[in-house]
């Protein structure tokens, strides 16, 4: 079913995709320039796999502090995620869940420490607010000023341009928008394609080979889809997709399970965190 990918076919639209991502990057870079402290907001169940080394790499470069805001630990193994920072040394740091309402208080009180600690010629300090689509970014920043102030969205560059949003008197925030890296192009790698769906990037519905997607899922993951779904399927994708298919009715022509809708199905339940990962 997977073998005939269709990834090289979609060549033609590589320029004009690369056009429209480059100048993120740019934009990203240029708050960075004028930070004092940069916020690197990660997903706390995917940490490694939200953490832009690129972008931190630029960062140290320039002299400035990163503070890992780790978000959504409300859906992560806490000892798991403790054991990741220690092991990656991603201090200082803040655990902050924006669903739970946990968190926040000390994550403001963190900015404005590490702000002080930075001396420049202007009494206000600015804090960089960077990270990948749909870790929460904009949920960290509207629970910070306590209204909503970023529009929300888990799509890559939604935010087009740099943010500004006060948090206080003497700090600025400066929202940058939701970056990719370059390398990672899910239009011809499987494999990057595959992450972005599963740390929720590419959203369901817009997903291409939304069957490979499940599939790679529930090899990762063995068992907590059938557990989910109360189907035995003793780790058989076909089996698991023909008979969620008719358990949810989503049949073609001639009583045929719709594999495409099913899997989106699959996704659509992954990416809106209902199936837990223990």
């Amino acid at each position: 079913m997977f073998k005939n990918s269709t990834f090289a076919k979609r060549r033609s639209s590589l320029d004009n995709i690369s056009k429209q991502r480059k100048k993120y990057p740019d934009i990203v870079k240029a708050v960075i320039d004028i930070s004092d402290v940069v916020l690197e907001i990660l997903d706390a169940r995917f940490i490694e796999e939200t953490r832009n080394k690129d972008i931190e790499e630029y960062i140290k470069k320039k002299g400035k502090k990163i503070l890992y805001v780790i978000n959504k630990i409300d859906l992560a193994d806490a000892e798991k995620v403790m054991g990741l920072i220690k092991s990656e040394n991603l201090y200082p740091y803040a655990l902050i869940s924006c669903k739970e309402r946990i968190g926040s208080n000390i994550l403001r009180d963190k900015i404005k420490i590490e702000a002080s600690r930075v001396k420049n010629r202007y009494n206000r300090k600015q804090v960089g607010i960077i990270g990948y689509p749909n870790t929460g970014k904009s949920s960290v920043i509207n629970r910070l000023v306590g209204k909503p102030a970023a529009k929300i969205s888990s799509e890559a560059g939604f935010t087009k341009n740099m943010q500004k949003i006060r948090l206080s008197k003497d700090v600025l925030l400066l929202d940058a928008p939701g970056v990719i890296p370059l390398k990672e192009d899910a239009n011809i790698h499987g494999r990057d394609l595959i992450k972005q769906a599963r740390i929720g990037i590419k959203d369901y519905n817009k997903v291409r080979e939304p069957e490979m997607i499940a599939f790679e899922l529930m090899k990762k993951y063995p068992g907590v889809f059938e557990k989910y779904y109360n189907i035995e399927a003793n780790g058989d994708y076909d089996l698991l997709i023909e008979q969620l298919g008719r358990k949810r009715n989503f049949l073609k022509k001639g009583g045929v399970v719709n594999e495409d809708k099913t899997a989106r199905s699959i996704l659509k339940d992954w990416q809106e965190n209902k199936i837990k990962v223990e």
